[in-house]
Formats: structure tokens, C-alpha cells, sequence
């Protein structure tokens, strides 16, 4: 699952009208309005490829209902609550989590890596994850310095053993899923590749290159169209299932926190295309969208 990017905060407060006031208030305060959806003048299709095209005109936040007591936010642009606003010593998200007293985190996944900003009911921050060099500043995430390089657990708010155990289940239903998998991709490879076998020799063959994969990949590329076969299956592995401690850390949350229906991944149809196209979905799920024009 190389080259997947998804951003989402979470507000341990499942009262909208109060999170939506405290947001109001603090964008407000910087000099944003509060507004109706803008008419565009693009074709709406263009947001789905595109969707920062509005982001200088319109900052959108859609609140999600999620589980145990939990908000889901996603928002364009989709960093913005990371930032400062100007003059500010703290980020928008610190701020958030004080004046409503909860605790509050981001998390975002790049493609080379993962941050995780936790702010708690007093406001303090911890930063932790990196996204590459070529984004980062002084190891700075923005303008605020990132405390630990160990992106998959919590080092400030108290949710680490509830995602220790989602994490477990996730890998054991990951595990699962391969395991299913790597039996239908052997069978469908000998097929391709060679004489047919008897069961009893195929399931040998199966048992061989399964121990393989597992114990020893240095043998398996020495045995004869070892690497081939390996090349292909980790090529066709890598687009199915999850590779990273990183991943696997951002999904354990989607699957603990996102709710039903969840909203944490938007897949092709980003937040500001559902907000033109989507409208009744959204307030029939439960959603509360908002609209300000930014400051300039």
C-alpha cells in the first residue's frame, strides 16, 4: 500500500455544537468568516483531482461522529489546525484542545512516514514521526519541533493499550488475509509457469516456498526462479496489504476511532467534493460541515 497519504484529527468531545462554537471562535478571532458553501465557477469534477483548487477561497471542517466519545475531523487544507495562526505561540490544534478541554490529536500519513500531534486538555503538544527530509526544517514539523522519531504510539494522551490491542487484531485479521491470499497466488503461479503437478507435489511446493518467504529470502532467491517469484509476489503483496509499522499504527486507529459510517478515508472523493455533491449523505450520517474564508 506504497504512496498512501491520509490526514485526520480526532477530538476526544462528541458534542458538535461546542466544537463547532470553540472553532468558530478561534478562526473569528484571526480574522476568518464564517460563510455559506461559495458557488464555484469550475466544473465540480475538477475538485475530485484537484481538491485544493479552493483552498485560498474557503477552509472547510467536516465533523464526523466517531466511537467512544470520539469526533473525527477532516479538514481543507488539510494541515491548517498543525499551523499557528499569526502571532501565535502554539498551534491551532493546542488551542482547540484547551479552550474545550479534551484531548485532541492529528495524525497524518505520508508517503515516507507518519506525524502524530497529540494536544492535551491543558494545551500542551508532543510531536512525534517524521516525513521525510525534503519536508522537514531543523526537525521541525512547521513551526513546532518534533520530540520523538517513533511515530506508532502515544507519548502524551492515555490511548496506547486500547491501540496496542487494535493493533493486534488488525495484523491477526491482516495475517488472515494474506495467508488466503498466498495460497490462491501459488496456485495461480505454478499454473502459469509450469507442468501440471500432482496435489500432493504442488502442496510440497507451496509448503517450500511459503517457508521461504517467511524464514529465509536470502535461499529463496538462490533457488531456481526464486527471485522471480518473489519480485512478483512482493510487487502484488505490496498494493494489497499493509507494509509499515506506520500503516498498520494509522489504521488500528481508523478501526478503533473512525466510527459507523466512518469517514476517515475519503478515498476518491475528497472533503470539499462531497460538500458540493454530497449534501444529504453527509447530514443524513450525522456530519456538521463548516465554511469560513480565510483571512488574506
Amino acid at each position: 500500500m506504497s504512496g498512501f497519504w491520509n490526514y485526520t484529527y480526532c477530538i476526544h468531545c462528541d458534542d458538535l455544537t461546542l466544537i463547532e462554537q470553540t472553532l468558530t471562535c478561534l478562526l473569528e478571532q484571526e480574522g476568518c468568516h464564517r460563510i455559506t458553501l461559495p458557488e464555484i465557477s469550475i466544473d465540480v469534477e475538477e475538485l475530485r483531482h484537484n481538491p485544493w483548487l479552493l483552498s485560498h477561497e474557503v477552509w472547510i471542517f467536516g465533523l464526523f461522529v466517531g466511537s467512544y466519545g470520539w469526533t473525527i475531523a477532516k479538514i481543507l487544507p488539510e494541515e491548517i489546525l498543525c499551523q499557528r495562526a499569526i502571532n501565535a505561540d502554539h498551534p491551532r490544534l493546542s488551542a482547540l484542545a484547551r479552550q474545550i478541554g479534551c484531548d485532541t490529536f492529528y495524525v497524518g500519513l505520508y508517503e515516507y512516514g507518519g506525524i502524530l500531534m497529540e494536544a492535551d486538555a491543558t494545551g500542551d503538544i508532543f510531536i512525534s514521526g517524521s516525513i521525510g527530509e525534503e519536508y522537514l526544517q531543523e526537525d521541525k514539523f512547521f513551526d513546532e519541533r518534533i520530540n520523538s522519531e517513533k511515530f506508532e504510539q502515544f507519548l502524551l494522551l492515555d490511548v496506547s493499550e486500547e491501540i496496542h490491542r487494535a493493533k493486534q487484531v488488525l495484523q491477526e485479521e491482516e495475517n488472515k488475509r494474506f495467508e488466503q491470499w498466498e495460497e490462491q497466488f501459488l496456485d495461480d503461479y505454478a499454473n502459469s509457469h509450469f507442468s501440471p503437478m500432482i496435489p500432493s507435489a504442488l502442496e510440497q511446493w507451496k509448503a517450500q516456498w511459503k517457508t521461504f518467504f517467511k524464514k529465509d529470502k536470502y535461499q529463496l532467491s538462490k533457488e531456481k526462479g526464486g527471485k522471480r517469484l518473489y519480485e512478483t509476489l512482493a510487487f502484488e503483496a505490496s498494493h494489497l496489504f499493509i507494509e509499515s509499522d506506520s500503516e498498520m499504527f494509522e489504521k488500528a486507529l481508523a478501526h478503533l476511532l473512525g466510527g459507523t459510517p466512518s469517514y476517515w478515508y475519503l478515498g476518491a472523493d475528497p472533503l470539499v467534493y462531497r460538500a458540493y455533491t454530497q449534501q444529504e449523505q453527509l447530514k443524513a450520517d450525522g456530519a456538521r460541515l463548516l465554511y469560513f474564508r480565510p483571512t488574506q
